[in-house]
């Protein structure tokens, strides 16, 4: 059985994935979640090797935190797919938090919402933009920020409640705090003062949050800051090396090696002949 890994290409916000029937792969969510829209097809859901759900064409779920998925196709199908990382939620704070004034409660079961007419014609423009092969982060954002908006629109206060409860069981305020802070604080003790924890506190929450420890996730944000610094292309090597303060430009090559698949260099090689190729288009 194959992984959600190995079917993904992760290439930016937004995935069209044609699948055929009775492939069978495990997902799994300990941190991103996704929003998989069945625009075609159908599918069959175990969750956490128990019970068995069934979405259809026209359907859409969001699977939830801390649970394992076994899904098979059920017929050649086609999904697409919208990566949410709670990061994208956190200007929708005042809405989510709207979600249960009326009393709104979420059973922690696994829960699917018809896609109403306004969205799947959205969802439409979605595709070609893809199949057209639209190279713009900035706009697929914004589309994205659209989606939640229609969301907000289309449905109940009650649905949405349960659709999005992995979005609030995680704690959206502490993990916003994180996010926002973490670039001011030299390792996770001083993360942990800045949010009014001990130590050991901070990484029992953290843990909670993010399924991850807090010097792993720390470690992961610097690496993709590095990533975007060195695609960008504004300044050197060295520069990005010197303001992370590597002790060596050596230690800065085995970071990324390690942390990026690649040294610095060759990052740098790949997305400049990248430039080239989508210039010549």
């Amino acid at each position: 059985m194959k992984k959600i890994e190995e079917i993904l290409k992760k290439q930016g916000i937004w995935e069209s994935l044609p699948l055929q029937k009775d492939l069978r792969f495990e997902l799994n969510i300990s941190n991103d979640s996704m929003i998989f829209f069945i625009m075609k097809g159908s599918l069959s859901l175990k969750v956490n090797d128990l019970e068995k759900f069934t979405v259809l064409s026209g359907e859409m779920f969001l699977p939830q935190f801390d649970s394992s998925y076994e899904i098979t196709v059920l017929e050649n199908s086609h999904f697409l797919i919208c990566y949410t990382p709670m990061e994208a939620w956190y200007s929708e704070q005042k809405w989510i938090d709207d979600l249960f004034l009326d009393d709104n409660s979420t059973s922690g079961e696994f829960f699917k919402l018809p896609i109403k007419k306004m969205i799947l014609r959205y969802l439409s423009l979605i595709g070609l933009y893809l199949e057209k092969n639209i190279d713009s982060q900035v706009f697929f954002e914004l589309k994205r920020q659209e989606l939640f908006f229609l969301f907000h629109y289309c449905y109940q206060n009650y649905e949405l409640a349960q659709f999005l409860q992995c979005i609030i069981s995680k704690d959206i305020k502490f993990r916003k705090f994180v996010v926002v802070n973490y670039q001011n604080a030299r390792n996770v003790q001083a993360l942990a003062k800045l949010a009014n924890y001990s130590t050991s506190g901070f990484i029992k929450k953290f843990q909670k949050c993010f399924n991850e420890s807090p010097y792993k996730w720390m470690q992961r944000q610097k690496a993709k800051q590095i990533s975007a610094e060195i695609v960008s292309g504004v300044k050197s090597l060295q520069e990005i090396a010197n303001e992370y303060k590597f002790s060596s430009y050596q230690h800065f090559s085995v970071f990324c090696k390690t942390k990026l698949g690649a040294p610095p260099t060759s990052i740098l090689r790949k997305n400049i002949d990248k430039v080239r190729e989508n210039t010549k288009r």
